[in-house]
């Protein structure tokens, strides 16, 4: 675990980063105070970071296989993991104690998150599917089945419904929690690695392993604008507390800071020498991490 750092590449400073992952960093989240980030890696491991004091506060070894995502309960009190050993784990953010195991996929789970009230958790597993779970009881609430390999989910702000991104290109819009489709997105024409709605639910942004991410008006559908990734492919996109700004982990390494206003990238992120897996503001949008197979968590000063 390092302190604070001074290195500078370019204009763009380097605070310090987080060691402590004995291999990929694959997901990372933000507490909704602001006070904790959390991790999950290959090493299969789940671990609690202090933002305050630069500390691991603890680390869990619980799941039986890679640790693909993970996401923070609205309220801050628990964290959920969804893992290659087909499972979503729940644990309490206080002391890492497992609350939940809950078992329906049957292959990799490849995305968590919760519903903004905290009704709901949704999974996304390379089994084709997504389920919606009840937080309160963790039972199995509905499966929604696609054609291909769901790799990433998300919620929409009014948690009317929830998007899917699929391995073969295609996203997918549902109703929640009926289950209605809504509306299905042209074809990417490679794998959909993530989604994420703006804050105020206007805006889907899509990554797609073809050097672009697509912004698209929900729930209509129609496509605002492409941008494209110079020379590397979108690995991980997350838009600011603010809508204004939306960050981009490539697998070149580099993290792009994209402002909607200015309609160009205005900085760029060096340090990570791989894949970055995974992005995420500070809810006071002051601070960006980023998880990477280098095995470290970086955390950056946005301007």
């Amino acid at each position: 675990m390092t302190g604070w750092l001074s290195l500078m590449f370019g204009k763009q400073r380097v605070p310090g980063f987080f060691v402590g992952h004995d291999d990929w960093v694959n997901a990372i989240a933000f507490s909704p105070g602001g006070k904790f980030l959390a991790s999950g890696g290959k090493d299969r491991t789940v671990r609690l970071w202090g933002i305050w004091n630069w500390q691991q506060i603890w680390a869990v070894k619980g799941h039986a296989d890679w640790v693909k995502s993970i996401a923070f309960s609205p309220d801050g009190s628990l964290i959920a993991t969804g893992s290659g050993d087909k499972t979503v784990k729940v644990w309490a953010t206080k002391n890492g104690a497992l609350v939940a195991t809950l078992s329906g996929h049957t292959d990799w789970v490849n995305s968590v998150t919760f519903s903004p009230s905290g009704k709901w958790l949704l999974s996304g597993s390379a089994d084709k599917a997504a389920i919606l779970w009840d937080a309160q009881t963790w039972e199995q609430v509905k499966t929604f089945v696609h054609m291909s390999l769901v790799y990433s989910v998300a919620f929409s702000p009014n948690e009317d419904f929830f998007v899917a991104g699929t391995y073969e290109g295609i996203v997918k819009v549902w109703k929640v929690p009926e289950g209605e489709p809504l509306l299905t997105l042209p074809d990417h024409g490679d794998w959909v690695r993530c989604v994420a709605f703006s804050p105020d639910g206007k805006t889907l942004a899509t990554c797609c392993w073809n050097e672009t991410v697509r912004l698209w008006r929900v729930p209509e559908g129609d496509l605002e604008a492409i941008l494209t990734v110079p020379k590397t492919a979108a690995t991980s996109i997350a838009f600011s507390p603010d809508g204004k700004m939306l960050a981009i982990g490539t697998h070149s390494g580099q993290v792009l800071l994209y402002e909607f206003s200015a309609k160009k990238f205005v900085q760029v992120f060096q340090g990570h020498t791989d894949h970055v897996s995974s992005v995420a503001f500070s809810p006071d949008g002051k601070w960006l991490a980023s998880g990477s197979r280098d095995k470290t968590i970086r955390l950056w000063k946005v301007r």
